[in-house]
Formats: C-alpha cells, sequence, structure tokens
C-alpha cells in the first residue's frame, strides 16, 4: 500500500496493480496519479498543477472543491446517504419539483440514474416498452456510454470488441454538408471529420 507521501510513480504503480483502465491497452496506461484539486486545477503527486480541461468527465464542472458542493455532499451524508429507487426522499421532491419548474409542460416527471451510460440504457427501456418496439436509432459518430448496452449503441469504434451488442441497433449516416475538395473531389464532411472520394 503507498504511503501518502507516495511519489507520483510509486502511486501509479499501485493502482495499476489492481485496476483495470477502460478503454485502454492495460499494458500502455500510464495515469496521472492524481492527489489534490481545487477550482480548475488539479495537482499529481510530484506536485505539478494540470488545467483541467475536461472537468474530470464532465463532472465537476461547477470546478473542483466548490465550498456550496462540499458543505452540501456533508449535509446529505450527515442526513440520509443512501436510499433505494423505490423510496420517497425530500430531495428527490425538492429536484423533481424544480425541475417542472423549467420544462415543457407535461415533461414532468423524471427517472434518477447514476450517470450516462445507466441514462441510456433505461431510455432504451423506457422506449421499446412504451412504443412497443425494438429497433433503435443512432449516429455512426456517437458515444453513448461505456457499459454493454451503452456501448451497443456508441458508434465508437472502441465498441467493436463488444459486438454484436444488444439487439436492434440501427446506425445511421451523420449529418453532412458536401463540398468540392481542393483536387476535384467530392466530399461529406460529417460533424467529426471529412472524407473525399473521386466524382
Amino acid at each position: 500500500m503507498p504511503s501518502e507521501s507516495a511519489t507520483g510513480a510509486e502511486l501509479a504503480a499501485a493502482v495499476k496493480s489492481h485496476n483495470f483502465f477502460s478503454w485502454s491497452a492495460q499494458d500502455a496506461v500510464n495515469p496521472i496519479p492524481v492527489v489534490r484539486a481545487e477550482g480548475v486545477y488539479f495537482w499529481d503527486a510530484d506536485g505539478k498543477r494540470y488545467f483541467d480541461l475536461n472537468s474530470q468527465s464532465m463532472c465537476v464542472n461547477i470546478g473542483h472543491g466548490d465550498p456550496r458542493v462540499v458543505a452540501a455532499i456533508k449535509a446529505q451524508a450527515d442526513e440520509l446517504i443512501y436510499a433505494g429507487p423505490g423510496m420517497a426522499t425530500r430531495v428527490r421532491a425538492e429536484l423533481g419539483e424544480a425541475l417542472a419548474q423549467v420544462t415543457p409542460s407535461g415533461l414532468d416527471k423524471f427517472f434518477w440514474t447514476l450517470g450516462g451510460s445507466d441514462a441510456n440504457e433505461n431510455a432504451v427501456k423506457l422506449a421499446r416498452a412504451v412504443t412497443g418496439r425494438q429497433k433503435i436509432l443512432t449516429r455512426y459518430l456517437s458515444y453513448h456510454g461505456a457499459t454493454y448496452g451503452a456501448v451497443s449503441l456508441t458508434g465508437d469504434h472502441r465498441r467493436w470488441a463488444n459486438e454484436p451488442g444488444i439487439p436492434g441497433v440501427v446506425r445511421i449516416a451523420d449529418p453532412t454538408s458536401t463540398a468540392a475538395c481542393s483536387s476535384g473531389m467530392a466530399t461529406v464532411t460529417p460533424i467529426s471529420h471529412s472524407v473525399c472520394w473521386q466524382k
């Protein structure tokens, strides 16, 4: 077990010895040994400061260590750490009411999940239950998460190892614009890249 004064290399080695990393060739993983964060920055075990342009996978858009968030987490932990999905809590009631005030008329019931993959998998189940239909349309160039069902919807090449995935997924082309390439070839420009071909 690494000590609190472990170097970055020691901390990274200790973590790699017992953890898998998603979307990664495990032998090639070189994790940043993060030890603290504040605002838009985080620091590694060797004191190097990083500008966090990804908000730690978009989960801390308000910034690291915001005192309001820390206080709210502490207060909730003192009151109630966990409540099962079938239970009613003050926080669920308050959040539901607040969301209903800002969503379009008729869109006033909500399903709480733990993250994006979970939300997408539940959306598929709800859509299939309500419509009785099985097909799910998704874009070729898309990302919907890393759980089994969500990766089946993902257009990202990293899903290939998990094929065939859940049944009923139909991929559609991304919105495109056509323009002329400098060589006189036609081009289609999906949202994320361009492809040219001979006319």
